[in-house]
């Protein structure tokens, strides 16, 4: 564990507060964050949804066409006006953990590096953590409510990507970026969904995947695949071409 993220406690945090403005400035080396099924139907509005390549994929929203580089925020460190903000870095300066074992239990945490992370006595506006007997502020208290609800959807990703997976559906891809000049970029290798073998999906198993919700991500997801060139135009005009069954 770092030493700037800490477990969170009323016994080492309860004389911190939290700035109530967001700073994104951490947000600036980010070119991919993780995401949970529940985001799809928002992420895909401004970013491609794809999978990690490795022996546990995650679902992943493209902020950026350079690895360390994100392409949304602007010279002041904001996003653009009525963007989707991933639900991850939204609850920053927190995150959800895992407990060492046998128990494994979920623990939030903090980043106490984070700008909005001060004193109290240094930050009229900035507002408590917890309440002077050591219980959840009503700051703290509803952000830890949505941090269990995101941490859930989560876990239920994790198992829509396994089935996938499980079902041989997940492609190796790039996409390759073609510039008004005939020049391409091509992207690092990515995982999709094979369009064409998803169609092939037999029952029951099919029906499971409706009942779930899961055909819904997948339809969510292949969209999706369309802002790259939307991601490409924030740095040059372009145009998008996957490599590979999308």
């Amino acid at each position: 564990m770092t030493p700037h993220l800490q477990l969170l406690s009323s016994e080492q945090h309860i004389g911190l507060g939290l700035r109530p403005v967001p700073d994104w400035a951490f947000c600036q080396p980010l070119d991919v964050v993780p995401i949970a099924l529940s985001e799809f139907a928002d992420v895909v509005t401004s970013y491609p949804i794809i999978f990690s390549v490795g022996p546990v994929p995650q679902a992943l929203a493209v902020l950026g066409l350079a690895q360390g580089k994100n392409d949304f925020l602007d010279a002041d460190q904001q996003w653009p006006a009525h963007q989707y903000v991933p639900a991850i870095l939204k609850f920053h300066p927190f995150s959800m953990g895992v407990g060492p074992a046998p128990a494994n239990q979920a623990i939030v945490m903090l980043d106490v590096s984070s700008p909005r992370v001060v004193p109290l006595e240094d930050d009229d506006a900035a507002q408590p953590l917890f309440t002077f007997d050591g219980k959840p502020s009503p700051t703290l208290a509803p952000l830890i409510q949505k941090l269990g609800t995101h941490a859930a959807s989560l876990k239920e990703t994790g198992a829509f990507i396994h089935a996938l997976s499980q079902a041989q559906l997940l492609a190796d891809v790039r996409a390759d970026i073609q510039l008004p000049d005939g020049a391409t970029h091509q992207t690092r290798s990515f995982r999709c969904v094979n369009a064409s073998a998803f169609r092939q999906l037999k029952e029951p198993e099919l029906s499971a995947w409706f009942r779930q919700g899961w055909t819904d991500a997948v339809a969510l997801h292949l969209a999706s695949l369309r802002r790259w060139t939307l991601l490409f135009e924030r740095r040059q005009a372009g145009v998008v071409m996957p490599h590979g069954e999308a």
